[in-house]
């Protein structure tokens, strides 16, 4: 294969997921498992509105902290401000995936992942995770859906403080493990995001377009985080291990 290093998204790439945490139901839900396990009284509505406006003041702290913009705050931060008191680790999980999963209806590993994850493994390539997303709910779906064993190290932004594209989160990853950029792909399913986090740190990029975006789409979200063209693959037929075998 090409490349010695392959750096994965996860969410739309590996895994395909959906997740729905306007529904009225799960915020009833949660208003009764928070009076139910710590002793909190709220209205469902009163909590979806005191929840979006704590990851808005959490984030902005971050931003201010960190000096990114595009900061990653740990979703516990807002469960404790919501709590109000001291909240064990075991609880904390819990409670986090337990609102993951009531808030998501679909959680499948996309076909070919596996193939394709054993036959770099295979090769001597080295795997990697690199995942905008909640430590707290990332562990147990990559878990669930038997991916953890593939990578060689997982990366995610909650652990960070900052998400792609922020090029600092891509980065922390290669001087850890002493990568060199002419050796490593970035592979995701988001132009700005994976696409975006690749051209920043200068490696190559696979963009693999599960959600079928239109070339126009592709081609303006391209020249937003100014790529280069021509160190970007973009796979529309979801065969990647063709591509990653030439």
């Amino acid at each position: 294969m090409k490349y010695k290093n392959y750096i994965f998204d996860l969410y739309g790439t590996l895994i395909d997921i959906h997740t729905d945490e306007e529904q009225p139901d799960l915020w009833e839900f949660m208003a009764d498992y928070l009076a139910i396990n710590f002793s909190c009284q709220y209205d469902a509505k009163k909590l979806r509105k005191d929840y979006l406006r704590i990851c808005r003041d959490e984030e902005e702290k971050l931003a201010k902290a960190n000096g990114s913009k595009f900061p990653e705050i740990k979703i516990e931060w807002v469960w404790e401000r919501l709590i109000g008191k001291p909240c064990s680790d075991a609880d904390m999980r819990l409670l986090c995936n337990t609102f993951r999963e009531r808030s998501r209806d679909k959680l499948v590993q996309y076909e070919g992942v596996a193939e394709t994850l054993t036959a770099i493994k295979k090769s001597g390539g080295k795997v990697f995770l690199l995942s905008n997303a909640q430590r707290l709910f990332t562990e147990k779906e990559l878990e669930d859906t038997n991916l953890t064993n593939f990578f060689d190290d997982i990366f995610i932004s909650s652990d960070m403080g900052v998400k792609k594209p922020d090029e600092r989160f891509l980065l922390a990853l290669f001087e850890k493990h002493g990568l060199k950029k002419e050796e490593s792909v970035m592979i995701g399913n988001e132009v700005l995001a994976d696409v975006g986090v690749a051209t920043a740190a200068g490696i190559d990029a696979i963009y693999l377009n599960t959600y079928a975006h239109t070339q126009k789409e592709i081609q303006r979200d391209l020249k937003i985080c100014h790529a280069d063209t021509d160190r970007v693959n973009i796979v529309d037929d979801g065969n990647i291990l063709s591509l990653l075998r030439r």
